[in-house]
């Protein structure tokens, strides 16, 4: 591919009925935002656009949709977006076709098109409930019913319990008295053989 120089890329436009949600939307909601995410996408002007819509009432349910440098976003925005509304979440993986153009630096050759499959992220929120029957569907406030299953953190035994107390290191400070003792020793020896030396002179 030296003698060609990467041109633009065209991505596969996709409409509605293309989503992975046949048969999920609730039967009462007519339509629904679809929200575009792309790795140049500013994340807060997307965000306060979906809120102001749900806020309003102009929809109840809305779509995320990203591939390629968007996915990571499109997740950020999905979460962010259920911490200020209760949203039943549903997500699907897609796959976009992409053609890479490559236009040729020398005469005598012809352009190539490549195509290529990306990943697409779609996530689904609701307002209202989904339809029964359909799996992968996520309840509004799942963290708070994962905290509810599990132990309450209150109800734990502390971490240090059974464990000494740092304060209470008796055994680091025996050894330290045991090798300050024969110093004691020694220096009573001293001074007595100082004493005996000081009589025999006088």
């Amino acid at each position: 591919m030296m003698h060609y120089r990467k041109a633009e890329n065209v991505e596969q436009e996709l409409s509605k009925n293309d989503l992975p949600f046949q048969n999920c939307m609730p039967k009462t909601h007519k339509d629904f935002l679809w929200m575009h995410v792309k790795g140049g996408t500013k994340v807060s002007n997307v965000i306060g656009y979906a809120q102001s819509a749900l806020d309003k009432g102009e929809y109840r349910s809305l779509v995320w949709s990203g591939s390629g440098g968007g996915v990571v976003k499109t997740i950020s925005c999905a979460e962010v977006l259920k911490r200020s509304h209760p949203l039943y979440q549903l997500t699907r993986m897609g796959y976009t076709s992409v053609e890479e153009h490559w236009k040729p630096q020398m005469d005598g050759l012809e352009e190539i098109i490549v195509n290529r499959q990306i990943p697409t992220l779609h996530i689904l929120m609701s307002l209202d409930e989904l339809p029964d029957g359909i799996e992968g569907v996520q309840n509004p406030n799942t963290t708070s019913d994962f905290w509810q299953l599990d132990e309450p953190p209150a109800s734990r035994p502390p971490a240090a319990a059974g464990r000494p107390n740092k304060r209470q290191q008796f055994g680091r400070n025996r050894p330290r008295q045991q090798q300050q003792q024969p110093r004691h020793g020694q220096d009573s020896q001293n001074t007595s053989n100082s004493e005996t030396a000081a009589s025999e002179h006088t």
